[in-house]
């Protein structure tokens, strides 16, 4: 019985199929976390970024120290809505801090304050998933080099 299907000619051939499966399961799975997480992230801080935009409406202009109530009131409401990742993920975009400094704008005649609430992580300097290169796809994932969440408010 010399036919093709005998079992002496199929030696490896489970090994050859489960390589070729794996590669395909492990590419599906490398990019559902390659992206998955850094989206996460990216939404986390929108969210925050947002939060932190609306508790500043929230302090009172006339207290004494309006810029520094106004700083505590946005890092608190930040870091409370990050407080689920580690602190080295979470970095303000302006000198550290997650406000800038207020600004006066003046829209239709009348003036206002702007605050500016950014939250971002350098991505490319410490990627959270390890990129990968590959030989005609290039690098995966493929993402910015900053991943940065931004809300602003005219008071």
């Amino acid at each position: 019985m010399n036919g093709v299907c005998s079992p002496r000619r199929q030696r490896g051939a489970v090994a050859i199929e489960f390589a070729a499966v794996f590669v395909l399961f492990f590419a599906v799975l490398y990019g559902l976390l390659g992206y998955c997480v850094p989206l996460l992230m990216l939404q986390a801080f929108n969210d925050a970024a947002a939060s932190g935009a609306r508790v500043a409406v929230s302090v009172n202009p006339t207290s004494g120290n309006y810029t520094a109530a106004l700083n505590n009131a946005v890092n608190a409401a930040v870091n409370d809505r990050l407080s689920w990742m580690p602190a080295a993920w979470r970095v303000g975009c302006y000198n550290g801090q997650f406000m800038d400094a207020p600004v006066s704008e003046t829209v239709n005649n009348r003036t206002y304050t702007r605050v500016r609430v950014c939250v971002n992580y350098p991505y490319a300097a410490s990627p959270i998933v390890p990129l990968l290169t590959l030989p005609v796809i290039g690098t995966v994932p493929r993402l910015p080099a900053v991943l940065s969440g931004q809300a602003s408010v005219l008071l």
